[in-house]
């Protein structure tokens, strides 16, 4: 197990994308569980192993950039079952989450994309501004503007 799990960490990120600082699945994976752990300090431990997991089977089936995911909700469907194939097929834990979890997974994941941005932007990456402003998008789909969540997020975000 920690062969593979250390093989997705090591799949790169953004490679279809123009990048200054290079970043991996296994550095994304962490940064997705500080943000977890610092908005939902006493979040589940399922929380935390789906957070470092959810990108692994990209060792398997490589980085799809999102937007070719949207485009194409069959492939998305299909990839999501091939990943989940993997995950068993290689005794990999799956997590049974709740809406909710599954729902702060979601933000985290789409939080750090919206952090390493920022910090490319602040590197001179002006390429990077599309990424955040989707990032901001989809979270407003996932938290309503006025929720105290919404007012942590904004000030990580001036943090970096």
């Amino acid at each position: 197990m920690t062969s593979l799990v250390r093989s997705g960490y090591n799949v790169q990120r953004f490679h279809a994308g123009r990048r200054i600082q290079a970043e991996t699945v296994g550095h994304h994976s962490a940064n997705l569980c500080a943000i977890l752990l610092e908005l939902w300090p006493d979040c589940s431990r399922d929380l935390l192993v789906a957070g470092l997991m959810h990108d692994v089977a990209e060792g398997y089936t490589g980085d799809i950039p999102y937007p070719v995911k949207a485009d194409h909700p069959s492939l998305k469907a299909s990839l999501g079952l091939v990943e989940a194939e993997w995950y068993l097929a290689n005794d990999l834990p799956v997590c049974n989450l709740t809406d909710e979890e599954y729902r702060q997974l979601k933000i985290a994941d789409m939080f750090d994309l919206i952090l390493s941005s920022r910090e490319e932007i602040n590197m001179g990456n002006t390429y990077a501004a599309d990424l955040i402003n989707n990032g901001i998008e989809f979270l407003k789909t996932l938290i309503e503007e006025d929720d105290e969540l919404w007012l942590e997020l904004n000030r990580m975000i001036m943090a970096v």
